[in-house]
């Protein structure tokens, strides 16, 4: 641990106490697709958590407007404590260490599903200038990650002209839908389980005004965590009925596949540019799931017919790369 961030954080922590703190225990905390450095301290009574965000790397400005903003709109997000803006460290109030992943794998996602919706109704509801759109451009960008870092880094596979026509429906389905605020990253790695029972939200700084379906596709079709298709279609039933939002309800679920497909794609490049790009191993076991599960979904719509069959060409090859790499 970089020894500037822990006299600070020792520091802010003796500011904030009535009584000196006792002797700090410090646990670094896991990452995804991030700069960042996270930390839990323990020894002051109440646990914390301490934030490295390299500013010239992060959005800085923008996690400490994102998270006074939802705060204030009741969304479970840790409280900003002290910050020192030029290095890029923050000290923070703990959610806990109880994620939706780990309630999954113990009890279902059920059990934790519903307040998972409640949580997302509030953050769809959000409506301020401070979260910007999420253009075509983006999203059209973000496909591409897949192209250039998945399919051709790290498979070195070509494009085909097909994927063209593929991408543009699913660009298609981002434009035709009602625009709300979107997490980008609404999925059970970001989300945990509180003592109340309500929703923790993290990682949140990327938070765009975008198409309705996406923090509901990002949750129901999570990278890492295949839901049923039952339960898919009951919980994308459960939030028709519960959303204020004027969505197409005859189109709804083909909508959320298409949003969840783009996203998915994006996902793969990006753990493809972990690995050739950073450095970094943890998501290439996701890469094959995600691309079978692209396949699968895709081969559901006839206007997907070559995402479906590419997808299905890549992954002889994928799965050879994978384990080559293993």
């Amino acid at each position: 641990m970089d020894e500037a961030l822990r006299h600070w954080s020792q520091d802010q922590l003796t500011r904030l106490s009535d009584t000196p703190p006792g002797p700090l225990q410090w646990q670094p905390l896991a990452v995804e697709a991030s700069h960042r450095r996270f930390y839990r301290v323990r020894g002051t009574g109440a646990s914390h958590v301490v934030m490295a965000s390299p500013p010239d790397l992060e959005n800085n400005d923008q996690f400490v407007t994102l998270a006074r903003l939802f705060a204030a709109h009741g969304i479970g997000v840790p409280r900003l404590l002290a910050e020192d803006a030029g290095r890029g460290f923050f000290l923070m109030t703990d959610l806990g260490d109880v994620h939706f992943a780990d309630v999954y794998a113990r009890r279902g996602p059920d059990a934790v599903l519903p307040a998972a919706l409640a949580t997302l109704h509030r953050l769809q509801a959000i409506d301020d200038p401070a979260i910007p759109p999420y253009s075509r451009q983006r999203f059209a960008d973000e496909l591409d990650i897949y192209v250039t870092w998945c399919l051709g880094a790290l498979l070195g596979e070509p494009a085909p002209d097909a994927l063209a026509e593929a991408f543009e429906h699913l660009l298609a389905a981002t434009d035709a839908q009602p625009r709300c605020c979107v997490h980008r990253d609404f999925h059970a790695r970001n989300l945990l389980l509180r003592d109340d029972g309500t929703a923790g939200v993290v990682d949140f700084q990327d938070a765009l005004r975008g198409p309705a379906t996406y923090d509901l596709a990002s949750l129901l079709r999570d990278c890492y965590y295949q839901l049923p298709e039952d339960a898919v279609a009951h919980w994308r039933d459960v939030y028709l009925q519960q959303t204020p939002l004027p969505v197409d309800r005859a189109r709804f679920a083909a909508d959320l596949d298409l949003v969840a497909l783009q996203r998915q794609l994006k996902a793969v490049g990006i753990f493809a540019r972990l690995y050739l790009r950073d450095g970094r191993d943890s998501h290439l076991c996701h890469i094959v799931p995600v691309l079978e599960r692209i396949s699968t979904l895709a081969a559901a719509y006839p206007e997907l017919r070559s995402l479906a069959e590419h997808t299905a060409a890549v992954l002889p090859s994928a799965r050879a790369r994978l384990e080559a790499l293993a």
